[in-house]
Order: C-alpha cells, then structure tokens, then sequence
C-alpha cells in the first residue's frame, strides 16, 4: 500500500476546470484512496466556484479532496464568501498554499 501523500490540482484558466478537477480527483481517488486531494482555484477560473456558476458536483468528492478558492483572486473578481457554492473553502493566497503544499512533498497538477 502506497503511504498517504498529497495531490494538489490547481484550477487557474477556465471556470469549467473546476467540475473537470471533481472528475479528476474521483479517478485519482479510485486507484489511490489513501491520497489527500487539494483543488485551489485562483485565476479567471474563480468564477467557476460561484453561485452563478454551473452548480459543482462537490457531494461527489471523495471525503480526503476539498475545493479551495484563494481569496486574492476573490476579491480581484469581487467575489464574497457568500457567492461561493457550498462546500468551498478558502485561502488566503494560492500561491502560498501551493508553495506550501509542494514544499511539504505535494504532487502538483495543474488543468
């Protein structure tokens, strides 16, 4: 068995990235289950995470992934904490919490 380790995908261009970063942490889920699976949104794709936008498949995530939306690219896009979708949490910069997440071993994938 393959020790626990941690995935980060990073959604930074297209909102439709999002639900496509839902799929790819389920498939990743599937043959890796021990795998903790970060999304961080940042970018013009933070709009994905919205109320406004496509309602996410978030219930469908293996309970080790979570969506996280960096704040920075929140407020560039004027975004509040009440416009995410349920089930969103948040950053305070991506790029930290990626920096970070790969200095502590992360994989990094980037859609």
């Amino acid at each position: 068995m393959t020790a626990s380790r941690t995935v980060v995908i990073h959604v930074t261009t297209d909102p439709a990235d999002v639900a496509r970063s839902i799929n790819s942490a389920r498939i990743l889920h599937k043959d890796r289950p021990e795998h903790r699976i970060r999304i961080i949104v940042n970018g013009p794709a933070i709009t994905g995470v919205t109320r406004d936008a496509d309602v996410l498949a978030i219930d469908k995530l293996p309970e080790e992934a979570a969506i996280e939306a960096c704040e920075g690219g929140m407020r560039a896009h004027e975004i509040t904490m009440e416009d995410l979708q349920d089930g969103i949490r948040t950053v305070p910069a991506a790029i930290v919490a990626l920096t970070d997440a790969q200095f502590d071993g992360a994989a990094y994938i980037r859609l």
